[in-house]
């Protein structure tokens, strides 16, 4: 290749790098900063845009379209993917791959949309009764859980008059439970092993037979005399006042005793150690073996477990107790005065306190250091610097090499150059002015106090980012993608949009509410707040009124049928079914015309 050529290439590649070194990295063939920049496929786009990447190959508009399935397709802000399609989810909903209508408020029922505040999806039915109303399903129908049960699975009951036994309907209430498949009363009635017996507050079941349990005692199914305070010792009863149960047997001693072994102690003077009784009481008390010994003081000690010993005089090194105490340590399982040695991997050497161990050797660290194995002169105020020892006062190392400078606590390493930490900052291996409330940004410095660094740019104020906008976290918020800092005092943040109203506002949908006087039903905002819900799209004050189907009814003049409000004075509800109480009667369920009685 001639030398001309030759030339060219290697300037190439040596811009190419450069560009990589100085920008952060290189995009097909461009060079670009990481920090405010990113690359799609091989084009560079800026991160402050509304321009995103989609399957890391296409660049496309998140305004007004969608990345689905790695395809960009129409779509932008409130869409989400379906598919290979993209759909607005404040009006459509996303069944089974298939965008049909519904908004915020709709789910999926199979691949139908239903209204969650409602209706319910049961068993693949939608049917009438949203969550809101504690609605919940019994195989395909729904019923209300605070007044009605799903007895079996499959059949619902009003739990306030009747109940489930083993998947059986029965006559009942709030003071009636089962036992088996049969009923009985809490207040005179108990049920022992399935069968219903005469009780009361008092009694108790002790398998099949019922007890006092006031002066009486079950043991393993025989009834004993006693009361709460007795327990069973194999077949027999104690009283837990004045005995205990060990091994099976009844032994003297009650409160605050236990069992060591077959026998009892009292645990406030005395301590149980492997099946011995011993002196004890207090917390510092331990065991060795099977004795005790009082761990407060430091002359007492226990050696593997086994063996006390007094720390005065002896020490225990490898599991045995050897003579040697105050002053005194192991080095491998030998004792040595570390007041005029040092152990250094399992010798000891002479040299004591102020002695410390350099690979095999001793040194006197008032005097010397220890620097990569090295005994070197220089002791308290000095440090290693590779192999070379200097003084912390007046030098620092930096990429080992010693330098100059070194006379407070603020000094700092850039790159191979000293620096004051209290006056400069280091950014990207260069001293700039800003002393230590600086921080780096971009490769410039600023003052963290009244800056902040958003998307490697400084901005005034802070200390926290929202997109390339700085915000105070105490009293502010960031809204979404939006990328927009709010006031939560004043404002409210909803789908990614900043509207006016604080701590009483909330969303519906894509706008913010008063929820004292305002409510949200069905993504659409409706007078009436507190103390209002929706039915379906309309709200209703819930003290005075009910939602009827579709409808809401007034408590003190209408009933629901249903799914229909009607006037209680004129009207009446027979199974569902709606009649004329002046020409009509409900008769066993049915609808019975021209009546004045049922047969």
């Amino acid at each position: 290749m001639p030398a001309g050529k030759m030339f060219m290439l290697i300037a190439v590649l040596y811009v190419t790098l450069h560009m990589q070194l100085v920008l952060g990295t290189a995009c097909g063939s461009q060079g670009y900063n990481q920090t405010t920049h990113s690359c799609c496929g091989n084009q560079v786009y800026a991160k402050d845009t509304e321009e995103r990447c989609c399957n890391s190959a296409l660049l496309y508009n998140s305004k007004n379209q969608s990345c689905c399935n790695g395809q960009v397709v129409t779509g932008g802000a409130y869409h989400y993917c379906c598919g290979n399609q993209a759909y607005s989810f404040l009006t459509h909903t996303c069944c089974k791959e298939q965008v049909v209508k519904g908004g915020i408020d709709y789910r999926c029922c199979g691949n139908q949309p239903y209204n969650r505040y409602t209706h319910s999806c049961c068993n693949g039915h939608i049917t009438l009764g949203g969550y809101r109303g504690d609605w919940r399903c019994c195989v395909n129908r729904t019923y209300r859980a605070k007044t009605h049960g799903c007895c079996g699975g499959n059949v619902t009951y009003n739990s306030n008059k009747r109940l489930c036994c083993e998947g059986q309907i029965k006559k009942g209430g709030p003071d009636r439970g089962c036992c088996v498949r049969k009923t009985y009363s809490y207040s005179n009635q108990i049920c022992c092993d399935g069968n219903v017996k005469k009780g009361g507050p008092d009694r108790r079941c002790c398998g099949s037979k019922t007890y006092s349990y006031s002066n009486q005692t079950c043991c393993n199914g025989n009834i004993k005399q006693g009361g709460p305070y007795f327990g069973c010792c194999g077949k027999k009863t104690y009283s837990y006042t004045n005995e205990s149960c060990c091994e099976g047997k009844v032994k003297p001693g009650g409160s605050y005793h236990s069992c060591c072994g077959a026998k009892t102690y009292d645990y406030r003077t005395q301590k149980c150690c492997a099946g011995k009784v011993g002196p004890g009481g207090s917390y510092y008390y331990r065991c060795c073996g099977d004795k005790s010994y009082n761990s407060k003081y430091n002359a007492e000690g226990c050696c593997n477990s086994k063996r006390t010993y007094n720390g005065t005089t002896h020490t225990c090194c490898g599991g045995r107790v050897k003579v040697g105490g105050t002053g005194h340590a192991c080095c491998g399982d030998r004792v040595y005065d570390y007041r005029s040695h040092t152990c250094c991997y399992g010798k000891t050497l002479l040299g004591g306190r102020y002695y410390r161990c350099c690979g095999k050797q001793i040194y006197n660290y008032n005097t010397h250091t220890c620097c990569e194995q090295s005994v070197l002169p220089g002791g308290t105020n000095h440090g290693c610097c590779g192999n070379k020892t200097f003084s912390l006062r007046t030098h620092t190392c930096c990429e080992g090499e010693v330098k100059t400078g070194g006379t407070d606590n603020y000094s700092r390493c850039c790159g191979n150059q000293v620096y004051s930490g209290r006056t400069h900052t280091c950014c990207a291996d260069q001293v700039k002015p800003g002393g230590s409330n600086h921080a780096c940004c971009g490769g410039e410095p600023y003052d963290r106090g009244t800056h902040t660094c958003c998307q490697g740019q400084v901005k005034p104020g802070g200390p926290s980012c929202c997109g390339s906008q700085p915000y105070d976290y105490g009293t502010q918020r960031c809204c979404g993608s939006s990328e927009q800092p709010y006031n939560m005092s004043s404002q409210t943040c909803c789908y990614h949009h900043v509207f006016p109203g604080g701590p009483d506002h909330e969303c519906c949908a894509t706008q913010a509410y008063n929820t004292t006087s305002q409510s949200c039903c069905q993504s659409k905002v409706k007078p009436g707040g507190q103390g209002h819900w929706c039915c379906v799209d309309k709200p209703y004050n819930y003290t005075t009124h009910g939602c009827c189907g579709v409808k809401p009814y007034n408590f003190t003049t209408q009933r629901c049928c249903r799914t229909e409000p009607y006037d209680f004075t004129t009207h009446g509800c027979c199974k569902a079914v709606l009649y004329d109480m002046t020409s009509q009667r409900c008769c066993s369920g049915q609808v019975q015309v021209n009546t004045t009685s049922c047969p």
